[in-house]
């Protein structure tokens, strides 16, 4: 689908499947909401375009541009997302994931007004990878050749443009695993409560399991002693 406006601006929004990505981080359906803040299905600032490049399992939604996911491994799936949004025509292109949920539209749009005096703008995760990349089209071949996925993307792209080229927005946190939610359940942000209330949740479905567990394997242990009908005759 071709793009309708003028605009040279495009959000890129770079995700699997909800439930998927759920599965890949081993977490349960109850922390589906961490992953579904923010909703970028429109646009999110005046003159954005929002393309959704998702997995080809993933169902069709009702987003405005949405793309198949092409390629063997994450950098190559990625590589020829910008490259279409570049022969699309787009300019200026600000690529995130789905994975923090501390990103707002006002960081899109603070790292779209950077753009103009930077080569890059990034957003690092507490890792040290990144969960905004802002860059323009001209110069996507700074994302070419950077081990994704290391916890390293962040300080690939700093040497890569050069320190001085590179606008850096506050550190935020990605959910990849429980310990990332527990992290969050601790911050001072709008989504303590939510974690601290999925922490909870889960805790008590794990100790009513575990007593469940336990009890049912008392009952076994009892009847594995207990002596044959015919051996108490």
């Amino acid at each position: 689908m071709f793009p309708t406006s003028m605009s040279r601006r495009a959000l890129l929004i770079f995700a699997d499947d909800a439930r998927l990505d759920l599965a890949r981080r081993r977490l349960p359906l109850a922390a589906l909401p961490l992953l579904l803040q923010p909703d970028f299905d429109r646009a999110p600032v005046a003159g954005v375009d929002v393309h959704v490049f998702r997995s080809r399992t993933a169902r069709g939604r009702s987003e405005r541009f949405v793309h198949a996911q092409s390629g063997r491994n994450f950098a190559e799936r990625f590589e020829n997302a910008v490259e279409t949004l570049a022969a699309l025509g787009y300019q200026e292109i600000v690529a995130v994931g789905r994975d923090c949920p501390e990103l707002s539209t006002s960081d899109i749009a603070n790292a779209f007004d950077h753009l103009g005096q930077h080569s890059l703008v990034l957003g690092p995760d507490h890792r040290g990878g990144c969960y905004l990349i802002a860059f323009r089209a001209a110069a996507r071949t700074l994302l070419r050749g950077i081990r994704w996925k290391r916890n390293t993307d962040c300080a690939q792209l700093r040497a890569r443009a050069g320190e001085a080229r590179v606008f850096m927005l506050a550190v935020k946190h990605d959910i990849d695993s429980w310990a990332d939610v527990r992290l969050a359940a601790r911050a001072s942000t709008r989504l303590a409560a939510l974690a601290t209330f999925l922490l909870r949740t889960v805790a008590e479905i794990s100790s009513e399991l575990a007593l469940f567990v336990h009890a049912s394997t008392r009952f076994i242990r009892l009847h594995g002693q207990m002596p044959p009908p015919c051996a108490a005759l």
